[in-house]
């Protein structure tokens, strides 16, 4: 694929490849915009917007493979040299695990 053939959900500075079909979900932000994009980079864009949500598009499953892994994934993943020490540099996942350790 090459760039112009990257799913909505693909972030200009993200490398990684777009999984078919594109509009395997539904992205949405906290304001109201929604963008189709593959699984893969709907979850990455999910982790790395506050308040989004994902909804089904054309691939059954997708929707909740994409919200289980955006829960894992930090914001901008993609961006390996910036620190992740604050809390909204982090994934839910890890946040959720520092509350919970003693």
């Amino acid at each position: 694929m090459t760039g112009q053939d990257r799913c909505g959900a693909a972030h200009p500075e993200d490398p990684t490849p777009c999984t078919i079909p594109q509009d395997a979900v539904t992205v949405l932000d906290g304001h109201g915009g929604a963008v189709p994009g593959c699984e893969h980079h709907g979850a990455r864009m999910a982790a790395s917007l506050n308040g989004a949500r994902i909804e089904p598009g054309s691939v059954v499953g997708a929707a909740t493979r994409a919200l289980t892994a955006a829960d894992r994934l930090r914001p901008y993943c993609w961006d390996t040299t910036s620190p992740r020490t604050r809390p909204d540099q982090l994934s839910h996942a890890e946040n959720r695990a520092a509350t919970t350790t003693p």
